[in-house]
């Protein structure tokens, strides 16, 4: 339970720190406004690259979970220039293992992936950061940065735990950005399709809302194209259809927190939830919300609508797939810190920062108590630390329902004749 332990702390300090540094916000606001320090790469610096060489080379510790069990052979598979699926499982994307092999060609070794991770999370926050010019002040933005930076769940997923989730909103961003900004469909169209193929499965969720957004779908269905058929015949051709196969596999685990765990104590086996019928529903539901969230852009700034989007249909994803685990929040988290929090909301921050002490330590906290599915209700209650565990799944579904709730509230707060930088609306032509 040590990592449990140490993620808590982690997490306990780190939300004292962002109390402590929102409690200064004008301050720090105006210093940030004057100072033309590069404060990205100096917020990179102290609280990723610091706590990396803390851990991994000062006191010896080596990555854990997922990057010795999927990155690493992934990523050495990949560097051998082995065909993904038939040479190695992959439960990600074909192109994943590629970006895993990129840190090990200067140093084979665990950690090194951990390193890049934070790098890629660095680019996700600089063009986050980027992207926000006009919106708010140089201080507010680079307040928002610091104050990501902060929280429980970045810190612990990409310093601690080495996910990469957070590259799926660096690449739906990026295709944004071209869509709307750069009024390029068919970059947008070739931005998404290498998302999909460098990231994971889930992906898919961010593309097809795509459709009713771009105004010349021909151009952007060519972007898809010209690297999603090449890719699909090639790995039809060497891997028959295990690159569908095994990203598919994983979604038939059951995993915590989601609907499915929550429920099954109270219906046990009344409801068959290894049913794969229960994956297709949460993908029609998280697409229902996606055109729900569009539905209701009208003319606003994409900026303001779909990092709302965003968070909203990947917090749906959370609760409603079966395989759904707290990793998921750090898919949001940089989105939900630049446009859904509100500074001058005391309550809310404060419940912002019990879901991330919560959603950083529950993976590990429910992986070392046995990866319990409840069967009844009496189970619970019959061992402390599942009462605590289940306690923690409902704070974090109720949460992530509450954003959803929040995020679509907000996007009609937002006045309709608002323009995007390059003076387009973004109403359905």
């Amino acid at each position: 339970m040590f990592i449990v332990y140490a993620k808590l702390g982690a997490s306990l300090a780190l939300s004292l720190l962002a109390l402590i540094v929102w409690s200064k916000r004008p301050t720090l606001e105006s210093f940030f406004n004057r100072s033309q320090a590069p404060w990205l790469l100096v917020f990179w610096g102290v609280f990723r690259l610091v706590p990396f060489v803390t851990a991994y080379l000062l006191l010896d510790f080596a990555p854990q979970s997922d990057v010795p069990n999927y990155y690493y052979p992934i990523g050495l598979s990949a560097r051998a220039l082995e065909i993904p699926y038939r040479d190695v499982y992959n439960p990600y994307s074909p192109l994943y293992g590629f970006w895993m092999a990129i840190p090990l060609l200067f140093w084979d070794n665990t950690r090194a992936i951990v390193l890049f991770l934070t790098l890629v999370e660095l680019l996700a926050v600089w063009l986050t950061y980027q992207t926000y010019e006009g919106v708010y002040t140089r201080g507010e933005r680079l307040f928002r940065a610091l104050f990501y930076t902060l929280l429980p769940v970045p810190f612990v997923m990409s310093v601690l735990s080495g996910q990469e989730d957070v590259a799926l909103w660096l690449f739906a961003l990026s295709a944004i950005l071209a869509l709307k900004r750069n009024d390029n469909p068919y970059l947008s169209g070739l931005l998404l399709a290498l998302g999909i193929l460098s990231t994971k499965a889930v992906f898919i969720l961010i593309i097809i809302p795509f459709l009713l957004l771009t105004r010349r779908l021909v151009p952007f269905l060519a972007g898809l194209a010209t690297l999603g058929i090449p890719a699909v015949l090639f790995l039809f051709l060497k891997t028959g259809f295990l690159f569908i196969e095994q990203p598919l596999e994983e979604g038939t685990y059951l995993k915590a927190p989601n609907w499915a765990s929550m429920l099954h104590p109270w219906v046990g086996n009344w409801v068959n939830f290894e049913s794969s019928v229960w994956n297709y529903a949460g993908l029609v539901i998280c697409l229902l919300v996606g055109a729900w969230m569009l539905q209701g852009r009208g003319q606003r700034d994409f900026r303001h609508y779909f990092p709302l989007f965003y968070i909203a249909v990947f917090s749906t994803m959370t609760m409603v797939q079966k395989n759904a685990v707290a990793n998921y929040a750090y898919l949001f988290m940089l989105p939900l810190v630049f446009q859904l929090i509100d500074f001058q909301n005391r309550n809310a921050l404060l419940l912002l920062l019990a879901f991330n002490v919560l959603a950083a330590i529950h993976p590990s906290l429910w992986w070392r108590i046995g990866q319990p599915y409840y069967q009844s209700i009496s189970e619970i209650w019959g061992r402390t630390d599942y009462a605590l565990e289940y306690g923690i799944e409902l704070f974090i579904l109720g949460y992530l329902l509450y954003l959803v709730i929040k995020a679509r509230n907000m996007l009609k707060s937002f006045p309709e004749s608002q323009l995007n930088p390059s003076g387009l609306t973004d109403s359905v032509s």
